[in-house]
């Protein structure tokens, strides 16, 4: 019997222990256990550590080969040598097709090299290579949760700006009724082209409200595929935007520099010298102990009847066996030569890479940084913006209850009020984005607690 569960069935137990909501760590954690591809791109290294345990396994007995065989056999008959005169003077055996007998043969070859010094350095070669998948691996799920982030963060965004907008429409409503009313009824004081502008305003409200709804769905859809989840139901923690914790100094990220790139290099250069050392080791002998054993066995009724000692008589029975130490010298040197020197550049070249690399990365994750704090620079500016704002819309809006024909004086203001709160909150978002880009040039974005929680290593 099979049991089919629906996607929101499966979406209902996978977040049945956050029936709150996600936060930010759940985000995270969310991402690293189920994003689609950094499952596959796991098997990368799966596959590369396999690698290094196969080749260990095959520097032991790398040739063990045993051949078996079965099959019929001959007898012999003797057939009478005579002389001239007609007198058997001796006998000679030839194959009789019967009485046919089973024949069992076998044969036995072994070869262990004993280079163990070119052995060592194929297995840190490797090692190394599985340190690259692996550091790989660490760049793909920073950058994936790097994605995921952004998406969460698209949407808070998008429902702020949707809140602010609803809010602002049904203000906007109420105060077209006021106008149409004062219009119709003929009073001082208003226009039709006070009612025009309002109109116009409310066009490019609606657009803006289409445009945040539209930004909405785009990150819900985005988020639940990071998280193979039904995006509607996905329920958050926090579903408005709210700025990140503050990152630490900028000497202190770059104190704690942990890029993947870094690791790779290092492993990358590993990986090189120990090639090196391969290459250079070819230019000598390959030694090995070599071993063989075969023996053959016939079964037939009048195989022996000349003599005893089948082993020496018979052509089909055989034993023979052989053990030694074997050499193989490759004698093309100057082919072997070339392969040591493009292996010795390839190490070089990384090298001169490592003396530059974690200034450049440094460099890269400063200059995320300073955008980072030219936001939070921002941010301020927009706040003390927005506050200015809100205090003029409070006294055109208390001037307006007391005489309603000055409900039209709201628009400017209003305007105003909601040109600083969309400043605002595009600055934190913008400013959070810049917060991820810090952390994935520090490498630090799979352990900072502002992203991963408190518990993060």
């Amino acid at each position: 019997m099979r049991l089919v569960f629906p996607a929101a069935i499966v979406a209902v137990i996978v977040l049945g222990a956050h029936a709150e909501g996600l936060g930010v760590p759940d985000i995270v954690r969310l991402t690293l256990e189920r994003q689609p591809q950094l499952s596959e791109d796991s098997l990368d290294l799966v596959k590369a550590r396999s690698q290094a345990d196969l080749l260990q396994r095959k520097v032991i007995l790398p040739k063990f080969e045993v051949s078996v065989g079965f099959g019929p056999a001959p007898g012999f008959r003797s057939v009478p040598v005579l002389d001239a005169s007609g007198k058997q003077v001796d006998s000679t055996r030839q194959y009789a097709w019967w009485p046919l007998g089973p024949t069992f043969g076998t044969d036995v070859t072994i070869a262990q090299p004993l280079n163990v010094g070119k052995l060592r350095a194929g297995m840190r070669a490797a090692r190394a290579g599985a340190r690259v998948a692996a550091a790989d691996l660490e760049a793909h799920r920073q950058s994936e949760v790097k994605k995921s982030l952004e998406y969460l963060f698209g949407l808070q965004y998008s429902n702020r700006m949707i809140e602010m907008l609803d809010e602002a429409s049904t203000r906007l409503d109420s105060v077209e009724k006021v106008l149409q009313q004062k219009l119709d009824d003929d009073e001082d004081g208003v226009s039709q082209t006070d009612l025009y502008q309002l109109q116009v305003g409310k066009f490019e409200l609606e657009k803006s409200l289409q445009e945040a709804r539209l930004g909405r769905d785009r990150a819900r859809n985005g988020l639940g595929f990071s998280l193979s989840l039904d995006p509607d139901s996905l329920r958050l923690t926090d579903s408005l935007l709210q700025a990140l914790p503050e990152l630490p100094p900028l000497d202190t990220l770059a104190l704690g520099l942990q890029h993947p790139d870094l690791a790779k290099l290092q492993a990358g250069l590993d990986a090189r010298k120990a090639l090196v050392d391969v290459e250079r080791m070819s230019l000598g002998p390959d030694i090995f102990l070599f071993g063989k054993f075969s023996y053959t066995k016939a079964w037939v009724d009048n195989r022996n009847k000349q003599s005893q000692d089948v082993l020496i008589t018979d052509p089909l029975n055989d034993i023979s066996g052989m053990v030694g130490l074997g050499f193989t010298w490759h004698l093309n040197f100057w082919s072997q030569l070339g392969s040591v020197k493009s292996a010795e550049m390839d190490w070089q070249q990384l090298r001169r890479k490592q003396s530059y690399a974690r200034a450049g990365l440094v460099a890269l994750m400063k200059d995320a940084w300073l955008r980072y704090r030219t936001l939070g620079e921002r941010i301020l500016s927009a706040q003390k913006g927005r506050v200015a704002a809100d205090a003029w819309l409070r006294t055109v809006g208390q001037q307006a209850d007391i005489d309603p024909s000055k409900a039209k004086d709201l628009i400017g203001p209003y305007k105003t009020w909601l040109d600083f709160q969309n400043k605002y909150w595009e600055a934190v978002y913008q400013r959070n984005l810049a917060a991820l880009e810090v952390l994935q040039g520090a490498g630090l974005m799979l352990r900072w607690p502002g992203v991963v929680g408190p518990s993060a290593p």
